[in-house]
């Protein structure tokens, strides 16, 4: 484990880093375990379908693992959603991530699509938390930056986040994530994991009623984390019932799915990534089930067209504003160019006058005699200024060309 220090943005960091300003934490890692190995060491990675759910000591190891690639290679643009990144450097991290685990060809596409997108979700995130939200002003932001970025990519991300088509965008997940009254406590370790730990205690795969109530009660208080999940568990263990010792009876599959409201289109709870209600439920779906399930895709297809309406909506103001923006600095660098044209014509005009001033009384002293018996009145230094150099040589020199003989 790597350890730095954290400040308290509200507290004051002392010289010597051992005030009570701020804590021990755990530092960004390199993951030694994985990318230390001698050469053509790999380790080997436990899959169950499309996701893996080893090693069992730390298993969130292979996906931190493409992380550490992800942001130390400076190959990848942290203001573009994973699915927007480009082809030849996700080929880039299957090549180098196999050379570090025991990975075939079929799991190229699960590790490149579910498992890479959720990491490059889970880095930026857990960056916006601690080096974003954290602090108040541009300064404080700029000068917090993950160990892992570059100052130029950290720059490019705080600018991102502070546009407001991503301050909607962000605005709107954190109203949906309010609508999530059913909280887990399975920290970073994904549903199919636990369930592959539930099935190496007791020897058997666990049901979805055990499996929720695994990850959805505390393992200190012993309770549910919230009022929506412990009505749930309740109905699941009363329509179990309990044998004639008082012993609670398995909570089911068919007891789950009777109590639990229908699966969202193409998501089955507990089941993780890339299973859709179809795949997993298949024929043994009833037909209120099924009618359920075709609501839920309705809903969700609703639900995904006006995200989309809205993201159009966004994107489409913010070329407009763009597109101010660019008008504006157009009519700002013509004034600008005006400006300088004007400024300069007039300290020509300043300088061409001085210097026609100057030829005046140059005139006046060598040429007075003659311009009195010319009747040419001696004009003065103003005079002289504002008439032009060819006039004045008009009226002296060219009255007084001698005649030719």
């Amino acid at each position: 484990m790597v350890k730095r220090f954290r400040e308290d943005p509200n507290g004051d960091e002392s010289a010597l880093g051992l005030c009570t300003a701020g804590k021990w934490v755990r530092g960004t890692s390199t993951l030694p375990k994985v990318f230390d190995q001698p050469n053509g060491s790999k380790l080997e990675l436990v899959w169950k379908g499309r996701q893996p759910v080893g090693p069992r000591k730390h298993p969130n190891l292979f996906s931190e693992s493409l992380g550490v690639l992800m942001a130390t290679s400076r190959r990848f643009d942290w203001t573009k959603n994973w699915e927007l990144q480009d082809v030849g450097d996700k080929e880039w991290l299957w090549d180098n991530i196999k050379d570090k685990w025991e990975l075939d060809e079929t799991r190229k596409e699960p590790t490149l699509a579910l498992i890479s997108g959720d990491e490059f979700r889970n880095k930026k995130s857990k960056w916006k938390r601690n080096f974003y939200t954290r602090y108040a002003t541009y300064e404080e932001r700029i000068s917090h930056r993950p160990e892992q970025l570059s100052q130029q990519e950290w720059v490019q991300l705080i600018e991102f986040w502070d546009t407001p088509e991503h301050q909607a965008i962000s605005k709107r997940n954190r109203a949906n994530r309010a609508k999530q009254i059913a909280k887990h406590a399975a920290g970073r370790i994904s549903f199919p994991q636990f369930e592959e730990i539930m099935s190496q205690e007791a020897g058997a795969p666990p049901s979805l009623g055990d499996l929720f109530v695994r990850t959805h009660t505390s393992s200190q208080t012993h309770d549910a984390l919230d009022d929506q999940s412990r009505e749930y568990i309740h109905k699941m263990k009363d329509l179990a019932g309990i044998d004639e010792h008082g012993t609670q009876l398995p909570l089911s599959d068919e007891i789950y799915r009777e109590v639990m409201p229908p699966e969202r289109h193409g998501r089955v709870r507990l089941k993780g990534r890339g299973v859709t209600p179809t795949s997993y439920f298949g024929s043994r779906l009833s037909s209120d089930n099924r009618v359920n399930d075709l609501e839920s895709q309705l809903a969700e297809m609703q639900r995904v067209a006006q995200e989309k309406e809205e993201e159009r909506r966004l994107e489409i103001e913010e070329i407009k504003r763009q597109a101010q923006e660019k008008d504006e600095q157009r009519r700002h660098e013509i004034d600008e160019m005006k400006r300088q044209l004007d400024a300069r014509d007039v300290d020509m005009e300043t300088r061409l006058m001085q210097k026609v001033a100057n030829f005046a009384q140059m005139v006046s002293r060598r040429w007075c005699p003659c311009l009195e018996q010319a009747r040419v009145p001696i004009l003065s230094l103003q005079g002289l200024v504002r008439i032009s150099l060819g006039t004045l040589l008009a009226n002296i020199i060219v009255p007084y060309r001698p005649s030719p003989n």
